[in-house]
């Protein structure tokens, strides 16, 4: 009994679980550095900027050297997902200030709304499943998608600060767009368990007709914004 007691808390420290722990310290180094930002390019910037590359390789390569070296926990497990959370909460939250400041309207804050309500639904339905059904669930790909177009729209936000107000706009309504699409198709996936009636070919119509329509439109816009940051192309509005 004592062995395994000192194994789970070796576990709690071994090197993927310390990176996760690194990803998350970076964080706030991140939040206070860019708040501290006067214009892009100046020391404050891009010590953030720093800090936010880390946390990234930190989740980037934790996965990989636990499986490669057999160090797969199952607090791992939980704890990649709670960081991939931290880090979207940490960057709506800092970008919301200086978004709502800039624009005059609180879209960032519309965005982190709904994503908290979310997050609070899938955690309350996957413990009420969990109960009913003894079915654990696993992140869909349209989650994955949601986390994919929402951190490619920060990082846009991050890397070219000097967008004109209306693309900010745009970007804004794109989240918040990608994330209630992202909370109606759990909604769905969770009400086909419960019912044991999957859902799935509504789900398949929905996930293909919006989702490709969303991924055209980030593509679209992200590949604007970088052209005109480069004032390759002008602007169009």
């Amino acid at each position: 009994m004592e062995d395994k007691k000192k194994m789970r808390t070796k576990d709690y420290f071994n090197i993927p679980n310390m990176m996760g722990y690194f990803r998350i310290l970076m964080l706030p180094v991140f939040m206070i550095f860019y708040l501290k930002v006067e214009r892009m390019g100046d020391r404050n910037y891009f010590i953030a900027l720093i800090a936010l590359l880390l946390s990234i390789l930190s989740d980037l390569f934790d996965g990989k050297v636990a499986r490669k070296f057999n160090m797969v926990t199952d607090w791992g497990k939980m704890l990649d997902p709670i960081a991939d959370k931290l880090t979207q909460g940490v960057l709506a939250i800092t970008l919301g200030i200086k978004i709502t400041a800039r624009i005059g309207q609180p879209l960032m804050w519309i965005f982190l709304g709904i994503f908290l309500v979310k997050e609070v639904y899938q955690g309350l339905m996957g413990l009420y499943i969990i109960k009913k059904k003894d079915f654990v669930q696993q992140a869909k790909w349209f989650g994955k998608f949601s986390t994919g177009g929402v951190d490619m729209t920060f990082f846009a936000l991050l890397l070219f600060p000097t967008i004109p107000d209306h693309v900010i706009k745009i970007l804004c309504w794109m989240i918040i767009l990608v994330i209630v699409y992202s909370f109606i198709c759990y909604f769905l996936y969770h009400m086909g368990i419960l019912h044991d009636k999957p859902t799935w070919p509504q789900q398949v119509k929905i996930q293909i007709g919006m989702g490709a329509v969303f991924i055209l439109i980030h593509v679209a816009i992200m590949v604007y914004i970088i052209l005109q940051f480069y004032e390759i192309v002008p602007v169009l509005f």
